[in-house]
């Protein structure tokens, strides 16, 4: 059985104790590695220790409520089980963070046996996900839409543009849209797999899934994208891109 990497956020000591016992006795496969008794100490376990599961309390005075602990945690991906003594927030919970579990407490052993079952089957379609070249992506930041998810086979290529990046996102129907981030390209290129993106130029960063042909020009070089997108390679990077080019067709790793 898949064992489940959790952190207890409470900032009751008896409840924690109690939940742990539980925890030890009737779901043995669950692993906690942290224990924090503060949004704060919990914002960091969770940064640390990056969990599949989190047990949150919802009211802790006078730091705030697990919502808030939940806003600051919005780019990290774990599943929420709530334990609380307050059945009336459960439409928040809903609502705001469609958790695995809402437990009331005291905790009923079936209700928790039955939260770590759901959260085991979401931790393994979530490894499925994560698997899947198809859905792995980057996390990326707009002042106006706050954190966004882009999937990497969505990105057609990112382009430098002083200490900003702008990334060009194919979207469904084929429309290309642009997004600009505060990162440099050679940042933007460490979180991006090797594998499958390529540096073609000082200022372009190219997804090879969608280069549909290229070619010479004397000693450099032009790929051609989607919708007639066109992006230029350098001439001291035209041979390491056709070895790396071809090495994707082929399915090895390029660089």
């Amino acid at each position: 059985m898949k064992r489940i990497n959790a952190v207890i956020i409470d900032d009751e000591l008896s409840a924690v104790h109690v939940l742990r016992g539980m925890l030890a006795e009737f779901c043995p496969m669950v692993h906690v590695q942290s224990v924090a008794n503060s949004i704060d100490q919990g914002v960091r376990a969770v940064r640390q220790y990056q969990p599949d599961v989190v047990f949150l309390d919802i009211e802790m005075p006078p730091q705030g409520t697990g919502f808030d602990f939940l806003r600051q945690t919005e780019d990290c991906d774990f599943g929420v089980i709530f334990t609380t003594a307050y059945a009336h927030y459960a439409i928040q919970a809903i609502n705001d963070a469609q958790p695995v579990a809402y437990l009331v407490k005291p905790i009923k052993v079936p209700d928790l046996i039955q939260s770590i079952h759901t959260a085991t089957v979401r931790a393994g379609k979530l490894a499925a996900m994560q698997s899947d070249p198809a859905h792995r992506g980057i996390v990326l930041g707009d002042a106006r839409k706050g954190s966004i998810v882009i999937r990497h086979a969505d990105i057609l290529y990112c382009q430098a543009d002083g200490p900003c990046t702008v990334f060009f996102i194919r979207r469904e129907g084929g429309a290309i849209e642009r997004l600009s981030v505060y990162r440099t390209l050679k940042e933007v290129e460490a979180e991006l797999p090797g594998d499958a993106f390529c540096r073609t130029h000082h200022s372009f960063l190219v997804n090879m899934a969608h280069i549909q042909r290229y070619e010479r020009r004397g000693r450099a070089g032009v790929l051609y994208l989607p919708r007639d997108t066109r992006v230029e390679v350098s001439a001291n990077k035209m041979e390491p891109f056709v070895q790396q080019f071809h090495a994707f067709l082929r399915g090895g790793v390029g660089k």
